[in-house]
């Protein structure tokens, strides 16, 4: 736990475990064929940093252009989660996604997922134990 009286007192620190596109385990050497124009699913495992553990979130990059470029599905072209950039730079993707991660702290793993879903699709998202 970590105090942060921005946030209103103590607050579970989170930590992003990995971050990875289809194919590529490791965004940081990964790089679209065409900056400009792209669209990606990428893959993040965000856990407490007390812990080994982390649960998966997806999020979709795109750029404008690279929006322009998909099918549409009953006139629909994408949905939530969607964060667009205006060229694809890891840099500017790693800072925004730390800085995401860091305000979805929270006084429990529960809380900070609850705010994480804002951003990202959770793996467990609609599920219900039986």
């Amino acid at each position: 736990m970590v105090r942060h009286p921005e946030k209103g007192g103590l607050h579970l620190k989170l930590v992003i475990r990995s971050v990875s596109v289809w194919g590529h385990p490791n965004i940081r050497t990964w790089e679209p064929s065409d900056p400009g124009v792209m669209t990606e699913v990428v893959h993040l495992d965000i856990g407490p940093k007390s812990g080994k553990g982390a649960d998966a979130f997806t999020l979709r990059i795109a750029t404008p252009a690279g929006l322009s470029s998909l099918n549409s599905k009953d006139g629909i072209v994408a949905t939530r989660p969607l964060l667009v950039m205006s060229r694809y730079d890891f840099g500017d993707l790693w800072r925004w996604l730390e800085k995401i991660v860091s305000e979805c702290e929270a006084e429990s793993w529960p809380a900070s997922v609850q705010r994480l879903q804002r951003y990202f699709d959770w793996e467990f998202e609609g599920y219900r134990e039986i």
